[in-house]
């Protein structure tokens, strides 16, 4: 017996070191979360990680499969147009009428993401520059190339005031976002709005000014909505000494916004209506285009798009998606119909069971495989000559939304990975590439779901005390992929 202790004490000392090292080795999963992780080097066939088919919420990192989608059908040069028309032959009556134009004008909007209100003054000085300088009948928005909601189904309703959720609709002009402020230097008092001239909104205040504890104690601003682009203020706001608190909202009614800013700018660029501006969703055969406003070239679009996570440019982009491949008015739903499409015609990538609600990620409905969005990168890193997407991800610590991101600040990771990024409420996510240990270059995703925190680091996360602890299980995770080693993960 004493012989057979001694013949197995080392290979038991072996298994004790082993198992020590391996419990050592692994990385404990943030408290109570779901985690999906899968790289693989591009262009070959195995998938390394854990729960690689299990379906997760993918917020932002949706917008990569938008950009793919994007960049094959559309092309890079491609952009989006708001049109000025009007019935054929009406300027050179107008002209010969002493610059009086009988009819209407038409603005065809087609959910252009960056059209300011500059843009449509000189849009709209076109005919002013022409000689005609009164409209006999109205100008007519027309938004007949769009349907449905103007925000997608699965998006969080107490988010709908913010400006990362401003309604990809058709009229879009300044990002459909307006800014203000709030006047709050004495606590206790109620908090007085101030709204700058030319805004057509109002806001309204019963929000009481409070100490810094008090807000970051639970006590929030909150801001109630009714029909129109009227916002009222509740709760809380802390006191501020030396300047006005900012506010931005999201426009909430895109369609009387374009109104109000169509007739303030008819008047800036020097015509005379004597009808008035409104909506329409159909408008006489006999139309033609005087003059547009180009958006930037997609290329440009979707660099701030996948940079600063821009909701508003992946959205609009989806939409017209939509109704450039299906032929029908855009919507959230052929817009995530059409990326699909295109992602299985033209990258040979079938999302199966995945759920597609938008272009942006915003919906908490989105679900997708991290086996799945892998295939995505694999995609881009095979034909990047071709789609130009890599270069336009955020940098680590460098550039877009992993410029400061708490898990990819030091080396081996900072200016090595190269990625977008996904947040929602209880959801962080990373996708994208590092070149490894062995100069590899390596795509991957991490996928972190059911993520939530005790509530007293929540209020520390909330007033910007500390980085989000989760950053740890990210960076433990990346630098094991960076060094090639098995990925071990204790759930």
């Amino acid at each position: 017996m004493k012989l057979l202790m001694s013949l197995l004490r080392p290979a038991l000392l072996a298994a004790t070191l082993f198992g020590a090292l391996s419990a050592q080795a692994a990385i404990p999963v943030p408290d109570g979360a779901r985690v999906a992780v899968a790289y693989k080097t591009p262009g070959q066939a195995s998938i390394q990680g854990v729960h690689t088919d299990a379906f997760m919420i993918p917020a932002s990192t949706q917008k990569v499969l938008t950009a793919t989608a994007a960049a094959l059908y559309l092309g890079l040069d491609w952009q989006f147009k708001t049109r000025l028309l009007a019935e054929n032959g009406a300027m050179a009556q107008a002209k010969a009428n002493g610059g009086v134009l009988q009819g209407n004008l038409v603005l065809e909007f087609n959910g252009a993401p960056d059209l300011t209100r500059q843009a449509l003054i000189n849009l709209l000085a076109y005919v002013r520059q022409q000689g005609v300088t009164q409209i006999n009948g109205d100008i007519l928005l027309d938004v007949s190339n769009y349907a449905g909601y103007d925000r997608g189904n699965g998006w969080s309703w107490n988010d709908l005031p913010v400006c990362f959720t401003a309604p990809a609709s058709a009229v879009i002009i300044d990002r459909n976002c307006v800014y203000a402020q709030l006047q709050a230097d004495q606590v206790g008092q109620v908090a007085q709005p101030m709204i700058k001239t030319g805004q057509p909104i109002t806001i309204t205040s019963e929000a009481q000014v409070v100490t810094l504890n008090d807000y970051y104690s639970g006590c929030e601003l909150e801001v109630n909505l009714d029909s129109g682009n009227n916002y009222h203020l509740t709760g809380c706001i802390p006191a501020q000494k030396n300047k006005p608190w900012p506010l931005s909202f999201a426009v909430q009614d895109p369609t009387v916004w374009g109104i109000s800013i169509t007739d303030w700018a008819a008047k800036r660029a020097g015509l005379t209506l004597t009808g008035t501006v409104h909506s329409v969703r159909k408008t006489p055969p006999n139309l033609v285009e005087l003059a547009h406003v180009p958006s930037a070239p997609l290329s440009k679009l979707l660099d701030r798009m996948l940079k600063k996570s821009d909701n508003l440019i992946a959205d609009s982009i989806a939409r017209a998606l939509g109704h450039l491949y299906f032929k029908r008015p855009a919507s959230y739903a052929s817009g995530a119909d059409a990326i699909r499409e295109i992602l299985r015609t033209k990258a040979g990538i079938d999302l199966g069971s995945a759920l597609l609600a938008d272009g942006s990620g915003l919906s908490a409905h989105n679900l997708i495989k991290a086996s799945q969005m892998l295939e995505v990168l694999d995609f881009i890193a095979r034909n990047n000559e071709q789609l130009q997407l890599i270069e336009k991800l955020p940098v680590a610590g460098m550039s877009g939304t992993l410029g400061s991101r708490g898990s990819v600040q030091m080396p081996p990771l900072v200016k090595n990975v190269t990625a977008k990024t996904g947040t929602l409420q209880n959801v962080s996510n990373l996708a994208g590439f590092m070149t490894t240990a062995s100069g590899q270059r390596k795509a991957f995703v991490v996928m972190v779901n059911g993520l939530t925190f005790p509530p007293k680091v929540r209020q520390a996360l909330k007033a910007h005390r500390i980085a989000s602890p989760h950053y740890k299980f990210e960076r433990a995770v990346l630098e094991q992929i960076y060094r090639e080693q098995p990925l071990q993960i204790t759930d």
